[in-house]
C-alpha cells in the first residue's frame, strides 16, 4: 500500500521524522511498539527499500511516524533528508520486527532500556506505550549520545519524565558534555555509571526486561556490563541498527554461490566481504528482504552446502542455525562454493 507524507519534523541536525497518514478507517496499518516500517523510495529510476523504526505509538498516535538519521553516503537517508516533501506518497511493506513490547493492563514490570544515538527510535515508541498502557510498570532509560545537540527526542523525553515522575526515569550519557545536571553523565557507559544509577533508583540487577538498541559496539558494551552484574546475554533483547564490519578470513576469497528459489537456480560470485543479499541485489536476483540487518526473517534461507559466516546479533534461534538456517542479509561466504535454498 502507499502512504501519504503529512509532515516532516527536524529532530536534530542529522535526524528527522516522517509522518504518514495511516490509511483510512478500513485500511489501517497495525504495528507493535518497537517494530519497523520498510519504505520503497524511487531514486533515479530505481526502487530502494529501507527499514526504519516507528517512533510513534500505536496506543497514542493516530498517524504513523518513523525517524531517519542521515548516514554518510547513505543513498536513501540522504534522499529523504534532501528531497522528500509533504504530499509525497511512498509504497510500504507491512510492519515487521521482533524487537517489540506489547504492554498489558494490570502488569507490573521493570523495564531497563539502553539506547545509543538513533537507537532511541523504537525504544521511544515502546516507552510511550508502556507509560499509557501498563501504568503499574517502571521504566529506566540509559541514553548515550556524542553531544547534547544530538539527543533525538530530548524535549519529548524530558516531558515524559515530568508527566510520569514515578514511572519513568532517564539517565543521559554524553561523550562531550557541557551541562551539569543530576541525570547527565560525562563520557561513556561504564560499570561505575551503571551500578551507581541502579543504586540511585533503588534497583537490583534482577529479572527485569532488558532491551538494547544502538551501534553494534555500544550494544556489545552494554551486554558485557550487564553480564558483569549477573545478567546473561539470553535475557537481553537487542535491535541492531548498524552492522559491524565483518572480518574477512580470506582476503581474496571469491565464492561461487548457487541460489535456489522455487524452480529457479542462479549462480553468482560473492566476495568474502560482501553479504549474499548484497551481491544478489546487485545482480537483480529477486531475493525477498526487508530490514537488511538480521532483525526480521524475510530473507531467511537454508545453507545446504558450503560455509557461511553470520554477523552476531541476528534474531535466529540457535536451533535454527544448527539446522542450516541463515539470514542472507548478514551472511558472508567462507568457502569456495556455497549453495542456499529458499
Amino acid at each position: 500500500m502507499k502512504l501519504l507524507v503529512t509532515d516532516i519534523i527536524k529532530e536534530t541536525d542529522d535526524a528527522l521524522s516522517v509522518c504518514f497518514k495511516n490509511g483510512n478507517i478500513f485500511n489501517k496499518l497495525k504495528y507493535k511498539p518497537g517494530q519497523f516500517l520498510t519504505i520503497h523510495v524511487p531514486i533515479n529510476g530505481q526502487i530502494y527499500k529501507r527499514a526504519y523504526s516507528f517512533s510513534s505509538s500505536p496506543y497514542i498516535d493516530r498517524d504513523l511516524k518513523i525517524t531517519i538519521k542521515r548516514v554518510d553516503k547513505g543513498i536513501v537517508s540522504n534522499f529523504v533528508h534532501d528531497n522528500l516533501k509533504v504530499g509525497d506518497k511512498l509504497e510500504v511493506d507491512k510492519p515487521m520486527g521482533s524487537f517489540f513490547v506489547e504492554p498489558k493492563k494490570g502488569e507490573a514490570k521493570t523495564y531497563v532500556f539502553f539506547a545509543g544515538g538513533s537507537g532511541i527510535t523504537p525504544i521511544y515508541s515502546i516507552i510511550q506505550s508502556i507509560l499509557v498502557k501498563e501504568v503499574d510498570s517502571k521504566v529506566l532509560l540509559f541514553y548515550a549520545n556524542q553531544t547534547q545537540s544530538s539527543i533525538i527526542f530530548a524535549e519529548e523525553i524530558k516531558q515524559l519524565s515530568n508527566i510520569y515522575p514515578d514511572q519513568f526515569k532517564v539517565e543521559h550519557i554524553v561523550s562531550n558534555l557541557n551541562l551539569k545536571a543530576e541525570n547527565y553523565h560525562q563520557g561513556f557507559l561504564s560499570n561505575t555509571i551503571l551500578t551507581s544509577v541502579f543504586s540511585k533508583h533503588k534497583l537490583e540487577f534482577d529479572d527485569y526486561v532488558y532491551m538494547v538498541c544502538g551501534p553494534f559496539g555500544y550494544m556489545e558494551k552494554v551486554k558485557e556490563l550487564l553480564n558483569l552484574n549477573g545478567i546473561t546475554r539470553e535475557k537481553i533483547k537487542v535491535e541492531v541498527f548498524k552492522l559491524p564490519k565483518v572480518k574477512v578470513t580470506g582476503k581474496d576469497l571469491l565464492s561461487n554461490v548457487t541460489i535456489k528459489i522455487k524452480d529457479q537456480s542462479y549462480g553468482i560470485k560473492v566476495r568474502g566481504d560482501k553479504s549474499i543479499l548484497q551481491q544478489a541485489m546487485s545482480e537483480n536476483i529477486a531475493i525477498p528482504y526487508s530490514c537488511r540487518s538480521g532483525m526480521c526473517s524475510t530473507c531467511k534461507a537454508t545453507c545446504v552446502s558450503g560455509d557461511i559466516k553470520m554477523v552476531e546479533g541476528h534474531i535466529l534461534e540457535q536451533s535454527e542455525v544448527d539446522q542450516g538456517k541463515i539470514l542472507t542479509c548478514v551472511s558472508y561466504p567462507e568457502s569456495e562454493s556455497v549453495v542456499i535454498e529458499f
